[in-house]
């Protein structure tokens, strides 16, 4: 007759359970945990109803659309009808906002955030703001191109680079981004890690956007809240999970 340890049985049962009640992730929805600490989803995998063109109230379904769960933008060369970067319908200031992003060979995107529509140009589309920068580190190296400060991946564009030691997922995977913004104190992030935080406005900063291209942009980075923007520059480049917090 076999002799059951009820000890080792429970010790089993009681992590099968726990194993159990954690909620696995599932792409572009909110656990549990996430929903009562505040989180909203930005896409939710479906529809675009919280984006829409900047500078005008449609979404611009010939140059994005929806795949898979994933909110992609496909890859254009003339950029002559002007750009179709997507915005939030809302403006948010104090924040945390996730998002994943998913590159092609030489592809270059970027997340603005802080963006104001009173400062751009609707014919050129452009949006101004702090921007993230997701974009092909690995192929821009390789190009002849003079590459201006921040313009790597995680970095801030024209203004603060992140470290070289970041950590990199492949062409075809998956990149986690992250930027954190509070009463004016932003932090990038990169697959969980850290790159480097600022203070919007500082001397420190006013002194970066002076070396840069945008000197003469009158208000250039002094806007805490605005919208946050997904880049439209003409490659194929697929974001999912998209979450925010207000702070």
């Amino acid at each position: 007759m076999k002799i059951i340890n009820t000890t080792i049985v429970a010790a089993v049962c009681s992590l099968f359970m726990f194993a159990c009640s954690k909620e696995a992730p599932v792409d572009n929805q909110l656990t549990r945990k996430e929903k009562k600490a505040g989180w909203q989803l930005l896409f939710d995998g479906e529809s675009m109803d919280q984006w829409r063109r900047i500078y005008s109230g449609d979404v611009p379904e010939s140059r994005w659309h929806v795949e898979n769960g994933c909110l992609i933008i496909e890859a254009l060369k003339d950029r002559a009808s002007g750009g179709r970067d997507l915005v939030t319908v809302r403006e948010y200031g104090n924040f945390d906002f996730t998002f994943e992003f998913k590159l092609t060979q030489g592809a270059n995107s970027g997340v603005k955030y802080f963006v104001d529509e009173s400062m751009g140009n609707p014919v050129s589309g452009y949006g101004y703001g702090p921007e993230y920068q997701v974009i092909d580190d690995v192929q821009l190296a390789l190009s002849s191109e003079k590459i201006p400060p921040g313009c790597t991946i995680g970095g801030l564009y024209e203004l603060i680079e992140a470290p070289a030691t970041k950590k990199i997922k492949p062409i075809g995977e998956w990149n986690t981004g992250r930027i954190v913004s509070k009463d004016r104190h932003v932090e990038h992030w990169l697959n969980g890690d850290l790159m480097f935080s600022y203070v919007l406005g500082s001397d420190e900063f006013k002194a970066l956007v002076q070396k840069s291209k945008f000197r003469n942009t009158q208000g250039y980075g002094e806007k805490a809240n605005g919208h946050i923007l997904l880049q439209d520059h003409g490659d194929k480049v697929s974001y999912k999970n998209l979450k925010i917090k207000e702070l």
